[in-house]
């Protein structure tokens, strides 16, 4: 797997300035919570202070104060030996998870479809045509950045504050998954229900809308546990992506 690229806004210090604690965490904190969500991390893989700490350009301390956070939010566990990992999910756990995924987004998706306009629809063909040309060129980091784009983007458009805090906190746990997904050969990733999706907000009927957005989730909770054992999903072939970190404004 190649080295992909992602730009992490980090401000460089001017005059040898350090930047201020929190914004250095906080920034962290963004940049762990979108590996997780997009499915840069695996399951099972053991978070490095010292090279995430490296890539971000900052010390140990913020990023360990980051990953403490992220373990209380279920993101992320701590080992017997006192490291931290991306937790590996059974079978139970991801029926669990897509299953309030399914209530969740599909209702999101339902009250996006609702209050759908022209401009909306516009924005997530842009982005499911860019997500398109991503599986054909099989670029990875762009098949899982974009494919949570067009997802956010049409569960944002709900309107819902209350929904959306509790389907981030659904992608931080499921999403490390994503990139597995991606992997499984007997079900390619083809966006076909996002084309769907597009479709019944076009034809501004939400029931459409929410059946293709329940059904993307079941679908990608059924390749999951095809390859997930009792120890959780694991593929010998699956390697982290290693992204590297653009710090230039």
């Amino acid at each position: 797997m190649r080295n992909e690229k992602i730009d992490s806004t980090v401000p460089r210090p001017k005059n040898g300035e350090k930047l201020p604690r929190g914004h250095v965490q906080e920034h962290a904190l963004r940049y762990m919570r979108r590996g997780l969500m997009v499915g840069a991390f695996l399951p099972g893989q053991v978070m490095s202070l010292r090279k995430l700490a490296a890539g971000l350009g900052t010390s140990p301390m913020p990023v360990r104060e980051v990953l403490s956070r992220l373990v209380a939010a279920n993101a992320l566990e701590e080992t017997k030996g006192g490291s931290v990992r991306v937790p590996r999910l059974g079978p139970e756990k991801l029926n669990d998870l897509f299953a309030v995924r399914e209530t969740l987004e599909g209702m999101a998706a339902e009250m996006a479809a609702k209050k759908s306009t022209p401009a909306l629809v516009a924005e997530l063909a842009a982005v499911n045509k860019q997500l398109l040309t991503a599986i054909g060129k099989r670029d990875i980091l762009n098949c899982l950045s974009l494919n949570q784009r067009f997802h956010f983007t049409l569960y944002e458009a709900s309107g819902s504050e209350v929904l959306m805090p509790l389907i981030e906190s659904l992608w931080l746990q499921f999403g490390p998954t994503m990139y597995i997904s991606l992997l499984i050969p007997s079900m390619p990733w083809n966006a076909s229900d996002h084309e769907e999706i597009l479709t019944g907000l076009k034809e501004n009927n939400a029931a459409m809308v929410k059946k293709w957005c329940v059904h993307d989730i079941r679908t990608t909770c059924k390749a999951l546990l095809s390859v997930a054992g009792s120890q959780g999903i694991e593929l010998p072939f699956a390697r982290a992506l290693e992204w590297q970190f653009d710090t230039d404004n």
